[in-house]
């Protein structure tokens, strides 16, 4: 049996490492899934699609 791993403690880089080597740990999955990302960006979804990519491309141009 594998030593268990303290995924909270872990950061989003080593936790990211882990999975890509335990694809099957549904833990590991889990706490990736529910962290934070500091440079997502994150979109309204009850506007249009059309609204959407207008935001998009203000991003773009403004470089974020």
């Amino acid at each position: 049996m594998s030593p268990k791993h303290n995924f909270k403690e872990m950061s989003l880089s080593q936790l990211k490492r882990y999975i890509l080597s335990h694809r099957d740990d549904q833990e590991a999955w889990e706490e990736f899934a529910s962290r934070e990302r500091p440079n997502a960006i994150y979109f309204n979804t009850d506007i249009s699609l059309d609204s959407q990519t207008e935001q998009l491309q203000e991003l773009l141009q403004n470089d974020y």
